[in-house]
């Protein structure tokens, strides 16, 4: 059998980063998912789950190891040819011997295999309010809070409300044209913020060359702040809206997948005693770590899946095992239309609603349109519903 002096020799040489690189390749213009070296660390794209975006699967080859923030996936370079390269512990032996080229017999292995625990936890990373703050000052050019402000049309009740929600969400406007969802946990603090570019018409710009990015991220790549170094502190994105739990204490936390969406379905219902709406950034950013405020709380979650991913959020609702948590599917079932979309979101359904329903008009409004009126309104300051055709008397 293989000794163990070999089997110590081969995880003493071994090193993660090399490891991963060879089975994932290097992040470059030609392989956006491989593995990209920032600072001592190495990030990609988790393989592990259905991953976006960089930033949460850190490679540490000080500890020899590897881990997913957003699935949890996490381990030594055994761990990760066994799990991703789907060999047996064995065979993951023989492929490092071959690697580093020292011999291995080619009898199985008889060694128990302990797995490499993740590295001890950093601090986390928080920011200052007040860099929220000044990004709320600049939202006149955001392509996306303009269509919310000027491109649905919303009722005298809802438009009233909309700049009220951007101030309660932190919504910001970055330099470069993105509009900033900041992320503030249960207790207030700032996690992060992620940054995305959108067009006019409210869609996102995802054919722009940078269209989307963390706050943690582009402070670590920075010298102007070396005081956030990722060697020694540990971005932990949490839900955005997630600070609201404690604004509205007793209201049932609706959740949905985009930042966008949990924005105007509090625009269009209002969060209130009854219900809140918060996004958990992807389907597979929902963790028992991340729900754990919420469910501390005791708190009634509703998942509102897209129409494209109702089978995976009712299994993830099954994975999280908290009797509290339901799947509402009938905005994206029975309120949806042809028109909407195959991976529509319940948000594309009522603007769609809102859009095609009549709009209340304010008396400034309806005296534009009608002079004719004015006396009317004057006299018993009267507000008129119309459908914005032009009306004769």
């Amino acid at each position: 059998m293989i000794q163990r002096k070999i089997i110590d020799k081969i995880l003493e040489t071994a090193k993660i980063h090399e490891v991963i690189q060879d089975c994932l390749g290097s992040y470059g213009p030609d392989n956006r998912a491989g593995l990209k070296k920032t600072g001592v660390r190495y990030e990609a794209l988790c393989p592990f789950h259905e991953d976006r975006s960089l930033g949460s699967f850190k490679v540490y080859p000080g500890g020899n190891c590897y881990k997913c923030f957003s699935c949890g996936a996490k381990g030594g370079v055994i761990d990760f040819l066994i799990e991703h390269e789907h060999l047996t512990y064995p065979d993951a032996i023989r492929w490092l011997g071959k690697k580093y080229d020292i011999p291995v017999d080619d009898i199985p292995v008889d060694w128990e295999y302990t797995p490499r625990p993740a590295p001890p936890p950093l601090p986390m990373l928080t920011l200052p309010m007040d860099m929220v703050w000044r990004c709320e000052h600049q939202l006149e050019d955001d392509n996306l809070i303009r269509w919310i402000r000027t491109g649905i049309n919303w009722d005298y009740v809802q438009r009233a409300r909309v700049e009220e929600m951007l101030k309660s969400y932190y919504v910001g406007h970055g330099k470069n044209g993105h509009t900033i969802f900041w992320q503030v946990d249960e207790l207030g603090r700032v996690r992060t913020g992620k940054m995305m570019k959108y067009k006019p018409d409210g869609h996102r710009d995802k054919e722009a060359s940078w269209n989307f990015d963390w706050i943690h991220s582009a402070l670590f790549r920075t010298d102007a702040l070396p005081q956030y170094d990722e060697d020694r502190m540990e971005a932990k994105p949490t839900f955005f809206g997630m600070h609201l739990l404690d604004v509205y204490r007793h209201a049932t936390v609706n959740i949905v997948e985009s930042e966008k969406t949990a924005l105007l379905m509090a625009i269009a219902y209002g969060n209130h005693a009854t219900q809140i709406w918060i996004a958990c950034g992807g389907l597979e950013m929902i963790s028992r770590e991340r729900l754990q405020p919420i469910i501390d709380r005791k708190r009634k979650i509703v998942l509102y899946p897209d129409r494209d991913g109702i089978g995976k959020w009712q299994q993830k609702r099954e994975q999280m095992h908290y009797d509290q948590m339901v799947v509402n599917t009938e905005p994206v079932t029975k309120w949806w239309r042809e028109g909407d979309g195959e991976k529509a979101d319940i948000a594309d359904v009522v603007i769609r609603m809102i859009n095609n329903s009549k709009r209340l008009k304010t008396i400034d409004e309806v005296v534009e349109k009608m002079p004719q009126v004015k006396p009317l309104i004057d006299k018993q300051n009267l507000e008129i519903e119309t459908d914005g055709r032009q009306e004769t008397t």
